[in-house]
């Protein structure tokens, strides 16, 4: 859990990036350009490593009671509670991240190869 929250923060961040990235090589260029799939898989993957990282805290934490097994203390609790915060805390974020790759691709296929500046 914790390896998905944090791969869900990289993804994240790295969407970020290849978006900036992207502005950047179109400014660059003047004129539109294709969205990368990269930036489609650091998307996907940041809202799938994140709502994982949830799914698999409520499937253990389930089982657990249900097999009667003893709750743990100490950083034992508290850890993968923080974790699965930061989770939640990441899909409605990632999941905005793919709502704007979408509507960024959309955009440009419109536009593809028009140009971008004027003059």
């Amino acid at each position: 859990m914790p390896l998905l929250s944090l791969t869900a923060i990289a993804c994240f961040a790295t969407c970020l990036a290849l978006s900036s990235a992207h502005i950047h090589h179109q400014s660059a260029a003047c004129r539109y350009m294709a969205v990368p799939w990269t930036h489609f898989a650091s998307a996907y993957g940041g809202l799938l490593a994140a709502t994982s990282a949830v799914l698999v805290h409520l499937l253990v934490s389930r089982a657990q009671r249900r097999g009667g097994l003893p709750r743990t203390s100490g950083w034992q609790s508290w850890l993968p509670t923080l974790f699965v915060i930061v989770a939640g805390l990441m899909v409605p974020l990632t999941a905005l991240v793919v709502a704007l790759t979408h509507k960024d691709a959309s955009e440009t296929a419109m536009n593809l190869g028009k140009p971008l500046c004027e003059g």
